[in-house]
């Protein structure tokens, strides 16, 4: 209680020295600690935010923390440039800056100017906050980064530029980020800055090689190189216009390729990841088939995500290798997601890489419940899935279905086979019958008449004698 006493007091001593010798007009405090929660609809309550004294672990000193949102706060009439000593985390997201103020707060650890309608970044805009280690200018309308923006923001780790119209970001513009790990860049205009560099993404802006998560969805993208990022961890270029993405660094764990017009998933669209756990591919338009040797290369792949990726039919027996024949299918696979996929069947072969499978989600697929897949049932895994097919089966839970039901149209008892055997047999000697039947009914036949005719017809019986000259 005393130190937040003792902080009180100081941060209203260093206001009054600041307001002397200046017009009342010139400054405009952001705290009012004597009435913390002014509505700021309130007439002449919107220039104050509300401000919270917190004690910060782990030593218990206490912090400023200062929220403005949507208080109405614009360029014009906002002149709090100076924060109260101690505050460490400033949101003044949803008003109308057209710019950033240039704050002052040397202990200033996280900033939000989200939703404004900011249009410029002036250069050295943050020299006054350098123990910032969070920025956030999403959601605005900024066009261009030059390359003194971030000066003197060496400390800073994560910086967030989502959602704005960026089509040009000078060269080494983030040089002087040292310590950056996070930074996004999602939906922004800048397949025609990145598509075109020579150099990839760090060599080009700078970019430290500490770097450990990139985000980069929606940026128009057609070719993307990351080689440099040896600090890379995480990788997310979902809904852009990719077709092959080879130009990645091997250390990556998670990568997030969805919305990418893909038709095949070949041996050649990845690189080959040896650190690979998470790879997303949810919601591709044209995605209907894994290839063979699609997913090789991955022996660390714990979880396939192909949610919504509403045309892939099928997967290929050996997408992980062929284990059988040359022992290649080595994966750590735990968890399958084709939610919402056009997946009918899988095939055994793919048995091998499912050794560790925990999570099969088939739901919303219209699985072919025969024996095709009644492989699946060694693995006790809970599917999700309802049978499409065969009718008798249609509609009920996949997990609920006993494996003798699990047949296919070609696959009978051996009862079954003998009825079809003599039946056949049967079948083969009635049609020989019946075409002998046929035969003898349609052959012609000797028809013979037998007439009497007189003893001076020329048809009368004649009587032949030996003639007796031969015997002289």
């Amino acid at each position: 209680m005393f130190g937040k006493l003792c902080l009180l007091i100081n941060i209203l001593t260093s206001f009054a020295v600041i307001v002397v010798g200046q017009k009342d007009e010139e400054l405009t405090k952001l705290c009012n600690f004597d009435k913390p929660l002014i509505d700021p609809a309130e007439e002449n309550g919107g220039k104050y935010c509300d401000c919270d004294v917190e004690n910060s672990p782990p030593w218990g000193i206490p912090v400023v923390i200062i929220n403005c949102q949507d208080h109405h706060l614009q360029n014009d009439i906002f002149r709090a440039e100076i924060l109260p000593q101690g505050s460490i985390r400033l949101d003044v997201s949803y008003n109308k800056f057209s710019s950033v103020p240039n704050f002052v707060g040397d202990k200033l650890k996280y900033l939000s100017v989200r939703n404004n309608v900011i249009t410029t970044l002036r250069d050295k805009n943050f020299a006054n906050v350098t123990s910032l280690l969070e920025l956030d200018l999403s959601e605005n309308k900024i066009t261009t980064v030059s390359s003194d923006v971030f000066v003197g923001l060496t400390l800073l780790r994560k910086l967030n530029l989502a959602q704005n119209s960026i089509a040009t970001i000078q060269g080494n513009a983030l040089s002087t980020l040292m310590n950056l790990e996070h930074l996004v860049l999602s939906n922004n205009p800048l397949g025609s800055l990145l598509n075109t560099s020579e150099n990839d993404i760090f060599l080009k802006l700078g970019v430290t090689p500490r770097l450990n998560i990139i985000e980069l969805e929606s940026c128009s993208l057609v070719n993307i190189d990351l080689t440099n990022g040896i600090g890379l961890d995480s990788v997310i270029m979902s809904f852009n216009q990719l077709t092959q993405i080879q130009k990645l660094p091997k250390g990556i764990t998670h990568l997030d390729v969805s919305g990418n017009p893909i038709r095949v998933m070949t041996a050649k669209f990845l690189p080959h990841l040896f650190n690979l756990q998470i790879l997303t591919m949810e919601d591709m338009p044209n995605l209907y088939k894994l290839d063979e040797y699609a997913l090789f290369g991955l022996p660390r792949l714990v979880r396939l995500n192909l949610q919504g990726s509403r045309n892939l039919t099928f997967i290929d027996p050996h997408a992980f290798g062929k284990n059988v024949i040359l022992n290649e299918t080595d994966t750590a696979l735990e968890e399958l997601i084709l939610k919402g996929t056009n997946i009918r069947t899988l095939n055994s072969s793919l048995q091998f890489a499912f050794e560790k499978i925990t999570l099969l989600d088939l739901a919303g697929t219209p699985l072919s419940c025969d024996c095709e897949i009644r492989w699946l049932k060694e693995f006790n895994v809970s599917t999700h899935a309802s049978c499409s097919k065969p009718a008798s089966l249609r509609g009920q839970q996949f997990s609920d279905i006993d494996v003798s039901q699990l047949q296919c149209q070609v696959e009978k008892s051996w009862i079954y086979t003998l009825f079809n055997v003599l039946l056949g047999v049967l079948l083969i000697v009635l049609v020989i019958v019946a075409g002998y039947l046929v035969y003898v009914t349609i052959r012609p036949r000797q028809q013979v008449q037998l007439r009497k005719v007189g003893s001076s017809s020329p048809y009368a019986r004649v009587t032949i004698e030996p003639n007796q000259a031969e015997n002289l």
